[in-house]
């Protein structure tokens, strides 16, 4: 049987880490000067955006490795985010303060949001050199070991709950296994093993058995039947005048929120792709030349447009309303990559991105 510990650790501790640095001020991404930081907000639709990195008036977090970020639905203003050695931190006020919290793991790549109750959260780790997943049942307070890997060198690179059932959980490895839990985390059994690490794990709302899985940098793989059985990739064939395109180096993906079989894959390549059926066949968005030359590690639609599809590449957003036609452009002013852009639930005016180290 799983060994379960209570996780209970100071802040001190963590306060020193190399993302956190003296508060001395921003100045608004695209204004010409690189502003220093590791979380962005945008109230323009990415127009502008600008630095949300205060934890108190001395202590800010400059550069920190963004891994995770999630929002809670009911209320936008509270959210969570995972780093890569610097822990995690929560904002009640829609990112403009946040709190260190007492969760000691490092490397946390998965933050899941129970929707029927925000006090139950889960979050992946690593914690004494062994990856591991946790809960808490009161909001950070106290966190629970669910499940744990029997050695260290394994993370669990991605986390995705059930949008419908709280007690349906969805965890894979950077080894490629793929495992899930229908009692809230007490039980897991193999449902895949990929062929390289499985960063994504994205569970449609509309359709809540699909399960789409981003192999990185080889493939996308989907589920309808919440990972019983496994689509077969489809013969290509073209839609209209568009040739299909072989997908073969996928760094990002995301879906178009009220249609989940419709994704959209970030390559390091290829640029941007778009398959209408959950990863079968995939077709090129007219994006602009240059950004292919950059990883598109970011990608998001809005849920109340889906011709509203923005991306990062290199240091620059991009923005198109018009399914990927055209597309406006703002300078980030950074030089670190952009390791995921998020919409805020109910309001597609607010957008945030997070940035990290890539090797």
């Amino acid at each position: 049987m799983l060994n379960r510990i209570w996780v209970v650790a100071g802040m001190s501790l963590f306060l020193a880490g190399c993302g956190i640095a003296p508060n001395d001020g921003g100045v608004p991404v695209g204004s010409g000067t690189d502003a220093p930081g590791s979380l962005y907000k945008s109230f323009d639709s990415g127009k502008t955006f600008a630095p949300k990195v205060t934890v108190n008036e001395k202590l800010r977090i400059t550069s920190a490795d963004i891994l995770s970020w999630a929002i809670v639905p009911q209320d936008p203003q509270t959210m969570y985010i995972g780093t890569m050695d610097d822990g995690m931190f929560r904002s009640k006020d829609g990112a403009e303060h946040w709190e260190k919290m007492d969760f000691p793991p490092e490397k946390i790549y998965g933050i899941a949001i129970d929707l029927s109750d925000p006090r139950r959260i889960f979050a992946t780790g690593v914690y004494g050199g062994v990856g591991k997943i946790y809960r808490t049942e009161d909001a950070g307070e106290n966190w629970k070991e669910v499940y744990v890997e029997p050695g260290p060198g394994t993370v669990i690179s991605s986390l995705a709950m059930h949008p419908a059932n709280s007690r349906i959980l969805y965890a894979a490895t950077d080894k490629g296994g793929v495992m899930k839990s229908a009692d809230g985390g007490a039980q897991w059994k193999n449902i895949y093993e990929a062929d390289g690490p499985v960063t994504r794990i994205l569970l449609g709302t509309k359709i809540p058995e699909s399960v789409s899985l981003l192999v990185f940098q080889s493939a996308v793989l989907s589920s309808l039947d919440g990972g019983v059985t496994w689509m077969e990739k489809a013969a290509e064939v073209a839609e209209g005048n568009q040739e299909t395109i072989t997908l073969t180096s996928p760094v990002s993906l995301n879906f178009d929120p009220n249609m989940p079989s419709i994704l959209y894959a970030g390559t390091s390549a290829d640029g941007l792709l778009r398959s209408p059926d959950f990863g079968l066949t995939w077709y090129p968005l007219p994006i602009i030349e240059s950004a292919k030359r950059y990883p598109i590690r970011a990608v998001a639609v809005s849920q109340d447009n889906p011709n509203e599809i923005v991306l990062s590449s290199g240091s620059v957003f991009y923005r198109s309303t018009d399914g990927g036609l055209s597309w406006s452009v703002t300078e980030l002013g950074t030089d670190r990559g952009v390791s995921m852009i998020l919409y805020e639930p109910g309001n597609s005016a607010i957008l945030y991105f997070g940035l990290r180290k890539f090797k």
